[in-house]
């Protein structure tokens, strides 16, 4: 059996658990959802929660490649807690939990923020995208269901989540990067934004990437609002929002 590849930091809190090999994490993890070629799983090992990817028929994980790519970037995104590759079960990686932070649909959808957290909130998120791209990564499924958001003392704190489809991109402000920043747009739940919103996000990713807004600005604005039109008028490959997480009868 294919022992866990885990830190040594959560080596031995696995093992307490009984969590040595990919068997042990597939015979006690909870299934939320399972799909012809992967499935998600939730696992408790002591106090840690743990979300695990299951890729079935892969010789490694995507997702993992994705999270060490991403954390290269210097993008926040979750703590790998385990990881591992089996012939028979697939390719897995296990991320701590998020908690407390949110959805950032769910969290605009439920008015849980206040106006001024909710720039704050965004600011972080520019900042984050800003980085990704700068590393000439695309997510391919930037949907605010895939940004965990939450406020703490020291400001937002923003987390990406989701790298299973990340991948290089060459041009500076190419279409790849229109649609990540389109996905994105089109999955902020009607009315919870003002109308400037997008004005400030834009702004605030381009300076920190070092593009000038002059003569830049208004032609950005104009292909991701194009590109936001044609997300919204077909039903997305991956569910957005509240659809793509499990029921509490899952």
């Amino acid at each position: 059996m294919t022992a866990l590849l885990a830190p040594q930091e959560y080596r031995e809190r696995l093992a307490e658990s009984g969590l040595r090999t990919l068997q042990d994490v597939v015979d006690q993890a909870t299934c939320i959802r399972d799909l012809r070629d992967r499935s998600n799983l939730e696992l408790e090992a002591g106090a840690l929660r743990i979300f695990v990817k299951r890729e079935k028929r892969r010789r490694s994980s995507r997702e993992a490649e994705g999270i060490a790519r991403a954390q290269q970037a210097r993008v926040p995104t979750a703590e790998v807690v385990f990881r591992g590759v089996d012939p028979e079960l697939g390719a897995f990686v296990g991320t701590l939990d998020l908690a407390p932070a949110r959805p950032l649909d769910d969290l605009l959808r439920e008015a849980v923020l206040s106006p001024r957290e909710v720039r704050r909130v965004f600011a972080a998120l520019a900042d984050a995208v800003a980085s990704l791209h700068d590393a000439r990564l695309n997510h391919r499924d930037l949907y605010l269901c895939h940004v965990f958001a939450r406020m703490d003392d020291d400001g937002a704190q923003v987390a990406l989540i989701d790298f299973e489809r990340l991948r290089k991109h060459r041009r500076l402000l190419g279409p790849r990067v229109v649609k990540d920043l389109a996905a994105m747009f089109s999955s902020i739940p009607e009315g919870t934004t003002s109308k400037h919103h997008m004005a400030r996000f834009l702004l605030r990713y381009m300076r920190r990437r070092g593009i000038p807004r002059r003569g830049v600005y208004p032609g950005l604005a104009r292909r991701v609002r194009r590109t936001m039109a044609r997300i919204q008028r077909h039903v997305p490959q991956t569910p957005v929002g509240q659809a793509a997480r499990p029921t509490d009868s899952a």
